[in-house]
């Protein structure tokens, strides 16, 4: 935003919700036709001509050569608008034209352009869910920064990797082949679907339904096992099931 924009963004937060006829009205000397000149793009707020309009609007000469102000001076400028029978302006706060903020805003809408065009990493996986007939598995996780090929999905979560699903204890709902992407950093509420280890090595997927009294209630996924219950203390970590993807989905990077 360069000076004139910024002279002009204060002009208008000015005048606010008063018409020109009003706002000229309050101030001597001030011909609305040069107002609406000026906000129609007819004229531009030079250094000479914000000085003058400053000094006629009585206004701190600051405010419209160079858009620095303070919150001070928006409260003595509302209490002298209301005064004059005019509505307060919504002047924007101070900090709005901090040359260093805008310039970091520009940078991110930038990065966020730049992102637009540029397709994100894959999702790693980082083991196999092999399933029991007890309706646990064991996860075969890897190392940090391996793994065994990439989901192609994109996840919000930085942390997010994929388990591929080997046999049926969890048919219909998971299939043999199938994987399922895992986002540690979603939260999950009643009736998501997580991944829960237990601290002696034992993980399952479920359907979350409570915690209460230090206790974890726990349900099936598939049909043919009950509700089950796992002390708090039990638990090493629960993580939210985001999606459960077909095999077409696995890329051999």
């Amino acid at each position: 935003m360069n000076i004139y924009e910024k002279r002009l963004t204060i002009l208008r937060a000015l005048i606010g919700e008063n018409s020109l006829k009003e706002f000229a009205a309050c101030h001597d000397d001030i011909d609305p036709s040069y107002l609406s000149q000026i906000l129609n793009g007819h004229r531009t707020l030079g250094d000479r001509a914000a000085t003058n309009l400053a000094k006629k609007l009585q206004l701190p000469v600051e405010l419209l050569t160079t858009g620095n102000y303070s919150t001070q001076d928006q409260a003595l400028i509302a209490r002298r608008w209301l005064t004059l029978g005019l509505k307060p302006p919504a002047l924007p706060h101070p900090a709005f034209f901090n040359s260093s903020i805008n310039e970091t805003a520009e940078r991110s809408a930038e990065e966020r352009e730049k992102a637009k065009h540029q397709r994100p990493a894959p999702v790693p996986v980082v083991g196999k869910a092999m399933l029991g007939t007890d309706g646990y598995f064991d996860a075969l996780d890897y190392p940090d920064g391996h793994g065994d090929g990439y989901i192609d999905i994109v996840s919000s979560d930085p942390y997010a990797y994929g388990l591929k699903v080997v046999g049926n204890s969890m048919h219909p709902r998971i299939k043999n082949g199938e994987f399922v992407l895992i986002e540690p950093s979603h939260p999950y509420r009643t009736g998501d679907e997580v991944l829960i280890k237990t601290a002696d090595g034992r993980a399952m997927v479920k359907e979350f339904i409570y915690l209460r009294d230090g206790q974890y209630r726990l349900d099936s996924i598939s049909d043919g096992y009950p509700p089950i219950f796992i002390d708090e203390h039990s638990v090493e970590k629960i993580h939210y099931v985001a999606a459960i993807l077909k095999p077409s989905k696995y890329l051999d990077l």
